[in-house]
């Protein structure tokens, strides 16, 4: 068996929101111009709320609970016509609509090379419809194990969530590879080798080394 570890993130590394927000599904564009938003108003709205994306949720059922009960606490006090019916029709888009991000370019090719050199590993702070989304686009196959934060109740940011995949395959060393240099300096505290991955040419400089793509390792 290949013991040659790449624990990969999912957002900013397999796939984006079109919108370019997580939280601003199809469904919300189709209802809600953003143009009209007060974005500063609705990122300190955001932050009151955020505590609920944190929640424990296992089933797609809860999920859909809980952004419902997130969309319902923030467009209430950011958008004027609001109705309940808005937040629970933008939760169901984000919880159950397939459609709801985008592939990276060649991303497939990508894994499809590096699960023969390396066995793949999925670290993400999600929630359980990213498993259904895997599967939809072919991609869940190509993951040893995924480890979806929700399912354990902690996220990236509490540090024990690197501790699941490492005590379960016993890992002595492997490549974690994240868009965000927070996540990526708790991984190096767990004494992972880390990769910035930047799809977009955004960052310059960075405290680690960037890549563009996956077939750069």
């Amino acid at each position: 068996m290949n013991n040659k570890y790449l624990i990969l993130d999912f957002g900013g590394v397999i796939a984006y929101p079109p919108s370019g927000y997580w939280d601003i599904t199809p469904k919300f564009e189709e209802l809600i111009d953003i143009n009209k938003i007060d974005k500063v108003k609705y990122k300190e709205v955001r932050e009151k709320y955020k505590n609920i994306l944190s929640e424990k949720v296992t089933t797609l059922d809860e999920e859909y609970n809980m952004f419902t009960r997130f969309y319902d606490g923030v467009l209430k006090e950011v958008i004027p016509n609001y109705s309940y019916d808005m937040a629970k029709e933008i939760a169901y888009d984000r919880t159950y609509n397939l459609n709801k991000y985008k592939l990276f370019d060649n991303v497939k090719d990508e894994l499809d090379y590096l699960s023969n050199k390396y066995t793949l590993i999925l670290l993400t702070d999600n929630w359980p419809c990213v498993i259904d989304y895997l599967k939809y686009n072919n991609l869940y196959d190509y993951f040893k194990k995924i480890y979806v934060s929700s399912f354990y109740g902690v996220e990236k940011k509490d540090k024990v969530f690197f501790d699941f995949p490492i005590k379960e395959f016993n890992i002595e060393s492997a490549i974690f590879i994240d868009d965000n240099d927070a996540n990526l300096d708790i991984a190096k505290e767990k004494g992972l080798y880390v990769y910035h991955m930047d799809r977009n040419n955004k960052y310059i400089t960075s405290k680690y080394k960037i890549i563009n793509n996956l077939f750069e390792l």
